[in-house]
């Protein structure tokens, strides 16, 4: 009889894993691993929005039209500008350098299709006249367009959309000469 009891002490004193111990802490891994990938690609997903929205095309053609559209704006005159009757256009005049006795140059800031368009030239104020010299591209996928003139300050109000991102720049400059 003490034999027996050995016997089954021995099986019981076993230094081992059932299956069901096994499947357990399989199961727990596999959750825990689970749970770790979605953490790392919902990271991924969320970077890679978040650069989109930084660096895609909408944030660029933005950060560009307002730029263009301060400077232009802060050297203009404020002796004299053209605003379209539909605010979709807006032309500005401006000193090329301390020494023009008068605005010898100009900017016109409009909308051509899905683009945010400026075109620069110089301007003989004696003769009226007016030459074409420079068009630039500011803004791609523009959806909609607004200039608008108060006092000393003009306003830019600019839609951009490419499908997956969306936009609104509101920028305003004072004009100083």
């Amino acid at each position: 009889m003490n034999r027996r009891f050995k016997k089954k002490n021995e099986i019981m004193n076993r230094k081992a894993f059932t299956l069901v111990e096994l499947m357990v802490t399989a199961f727990a891994a596999i959750i825990i691993i689970f749970g770790v990938g979605i953490v790392m690609v919902d990271s991924q997903k969320g970077w890679n929005k978040m650069y989109n929205r930084v660096h895609g095309d909408v944030a660029t053609g933005a950060y560009v039209a307002r730029i263009a559209f301060d400077t232009v704006i802060r050297k203009a005159s404020i002796n004299r500008s053209l605003l379209d009757v539909d605010d979709q256009f807006i032309e500005v005049y401006y000193y090329n350098d301390f020494s023009s006795a008068y605005p010898d140059r100009y900017a016109i800031f409009y909308r051509n299709g899905s683009l945010l368009m400026v075109d620069y030239g110089s301007y003989d104020w004696f003769e009226r006249k007016t030459t074409l010299s420079t068009s630039v591209t500011l803004a791609d996928h523009v959806k909609a367009v607004q200039f608008s003139v108060h006092g000393l300050s003009m306003r830019l109000v600019l839609t951009l959309d490419d499908g997956k991102e969306a936009m609104t720049l509101v920028t305003s400059a004072l004009r100083h000469n």
